[in-house]
């Protein structure tokens, strides 16, 4: 099997645009973008000066990889719909299994960022981890030499490792996210400023270079204060839901103290 050359991007959402940019960047050649949507297909493809296709029969047949960027709810379909007889077939998700992708190719794998993406918004990827799995030790060791072009921070991983990997990524980094609105959303109804409590969300994001997190945990429920507690709780009455996850975490905060205080 050669060195992965030649690129065929499937889907162009914004993990895809990103690939598309940093694979360029590193001397690769996207031939070609496959999408159902012809807008969004034909953007991609004019800005990496690619050709275009809405049509998975259409899809270009000797590129050296074939990278399926798209929503894991359509990557069953757009699987089901490929045979390939050469070139590797990676999908870009951190929760689906790479079997997803087995009647595809003799050879697939998964090449997963982990990272959120936005549109509009550079992501250097020198030191965005990137998973890697391949069916074949000769498939892996091709990501792996494709990803460490691109990032210096590359994991062979199997699939069951990834999931929870995706699922870990959704508590830190989904769930904190909607934290943070939740306190914008106070703040404002209040009139006071998210700028506030700005520097106490990059203290504790800078609290990640510590080993053992829960030992930096503070707050009333750490205390079992539970008078700040209630006052707490009586001030989000009008809020039920995010009542609700107050209490729920202020509870799970004293079990793991109890928790850690066994081990």
């Amino acid at each position: 099997m050669d060195r992965i050359k030649n690129i065929v991007l499937i889907g162009a959402g914004n993990v895809s645009a990103h690939l598309a940019k940093a694979l360029i960047f590193k001397g690769f050649t996207v031939v070609q973008v496959v999408n159902r949507s012809e807008k969004s297909g034909r953007k991609l493809a004019g800005l990496i000066k690619a050709s275009y296709t809405g049509s998975l029969d259409q899809v270009h047949p000797g590129a050296d990889m074939y990278i399926l960027a798209v929503s894991d709810s359509a990557l069953p379909e757009i699987s089901s719909r490929l045979s390939l007889s050469q070139g590797i077939v990676v999908h870009t998700s951190g929760s689906v299994g790479m079997n997803v992708l087995q009647s595809t190719s003799p050879n697939i794998g998964v090449l997963y960022p982990l990272q959120t993406f936005r549109s509009g918004k550079k992501s250097p990827f020198q030191h965005i981890p990137f998973c890697v799995e391949g069916n074949s030790t000769e498939v892996e060791q091709k990501l792996v030499e494709l990803a460490g072009m691109l990032s210096d921070n590359v994991h062979v991983i199997n699939s069951e490792q990834r999931m929870i990997l995706h699922l870990t990524a959704v508590f830190a980094g989904n769930f904190t996210n909607y934290l943070f609105t939740v306190a914008e959303d106070l703040l404002r109804q209040y009139d006071l400023p998210f700028e506030l409590i700005k520097p106490l969300i990059k203290q504790t994001a800078a609290n990640i270079r510590h080993t053992d997190l829960f030992k930096l945990q503070t707050g009333p429920a750490l205390r079992e204060d539970m008078p700040t507690i209630e006052k707490h709780l009586k001030l989000l009455e009008n809020h039920k839901e995010y009542q609700e996850i107050y209490h729920l975490i202020s509870k799970q905060i004293i079990h793991h103290k109890y928790r850690n205080d066994k081990l």
